[in-house]
């Protein structure tokens, strides 16, 4: 910062510039672990590269962990080392980012990552959109069972009943059904989506 700033108000600062003093006051404390609650979410694209950049310089240079929050999946890929996929404020998955990206299982994951925009889906033949049926259901008042089943193109009867556990080793799933999902169950879904 520079001595003309010390005096400046939280709104004379741009986005970046706020999202880098809030970075420096949390090192402040010479921290472990810091929590990134959507910290590029506002910023525009190069400014939010800057960011990531800073976020993993630091932690490569100071050891830091950090627990990077964030709806925008592409951010996700690139800073994580490790991802959780929750839906409402339950595990879906948690996974190295590496496998998760290349092989999600849960359904939900798997429709998280179909809505990633590619940058021509004519010519990706992966780029299929799992489509989700109905809203989202509320967190006050949550579905029994598997809270995604309302939503879930493969849910069948025990879903409305028991809750998932997670279950794997390095890879974990909370899915009675995990794996990907065939393109019947995918052309089901969007017949229900329409419908």
């Amino acid at each position: 910062m520079l001595p003309s700033q010390i005096n400046r108000y939280p709104h004379e600062f741009s986005g970046g510039q706020c999202q880098r003093i809030g970075i420096a006051r949390a090192l402040i404390v010479e921290p472990r672990l810091i929590i990134c609650d959507e910290p590029v979410s506002a910023l525009d694209v190069s400014i939010q590269a800057q960011v990531i950049n800073l976020l993993m310089r630091l932690q490569a240079d100071l050891g830091l962990s950090l627990i990077f929050i964030a709806h925008d999946l592409s951010v996700v890929r690139h800073i994580s080392d490790r991802v959780m996929v929750l839906y409402l404020g339950k595990v879906m998955e948690i996974a190295p980012a590496r496998d998760l990206y290349a092989n999600p299982q849960h359904p939900y994951t798997q429709a998280l990552l179909s809505a990633v925009p590619v940058p021509d889906p004519a010519h990706d033949p992966a780029a299929t959109v799992v489509p989700l049926k109905g809203d989202l259901p509320s967190p006050m008042n949550p579905p029994s069972g598997c809270v995604f089943r309302t939503r879930c193109p493969r849910a069948q009867s025990r879903c409305a009943v028991e809750v998932p556990i997670l279950a794997g080793t390095d890879h974990r799933t909370a899915c009675h059904f995990p794996g990907p999902l065939t393109p019947q169950e995918i052309a089901h879904a969007r017949r229900t989506e329409a419908a």
